[in-house]
C-alpha cells in the first residue's frame, strides 16, 4: 500500500472553507442581480408612465381637432354632412347584411325512406 493519496479523493469533494465561499460569491451575486432588475423595472415603470401621459395627451388633441373639423363642416354645408352619413350608414347596413346572408346558409336535409 502506498501513501500517495489517490486522485480520486479530492475530485467529488472541497473543503467546508470553499463552499461557504462559493456560497456567499453566489449569494452577494444573487443580491447584486436582484438590485439591478429592481432598478431596470422602476425605470421602466416610469418611462411607460411618462409614454402613456403623452399618448393620453396626444390623444385628446387629436379628439379635439376632429371634433373641431366635424363641427365646423357641418356647420358650412350641413346637407352634405346628412348626405355623407346617410350613405356611410347604409353602406355599413349593406355589409352587415351580406355578412349575415352568408353565415346563416340554411342546411337543407333530405329524409330517407
Amino acid at each position: 500500500m502506498s501513501n500517495d493519496p489517490s486522485p480520486l479523493k479530492y475530485m467529488g469533494t472541497q473543503s467546508q472553507e470553499t463552499v461557504n465561499m462559493a456560497a456567499a460569491m453566489a449569494d452577494d451575486a444573487s443580491r447584486g442581480v436582484s438590485a439591478v432588475s429592481s432598478k431596470i423595472g422602476d425605470a421602466a415603470n416610469r418611462a411607460m408612465g411618462k409614454a402613456k401621459e403623452t399618448l393620453q395627451s396626444a390623444a385628446g388633441q387629436v379628439r379635439e381637432r376632429a371634433t373641431t373639423a366635424v363641427t365646423t363642416y357641418t356647420k358650412e354645408d350641413p346637407v352634405r354632412a346628412v348626405l355623407i352619413a346617410a350613405a356611410t350608414g347604409a353602406l355599413l347596413m349593406s355589409l352587415v347584411a351580406m355578412m349575415a346572408r352568408s353565415g346563416a346558409r340554411s342546411v337543407k336535409r333530405t329524409l330517407r325512406r
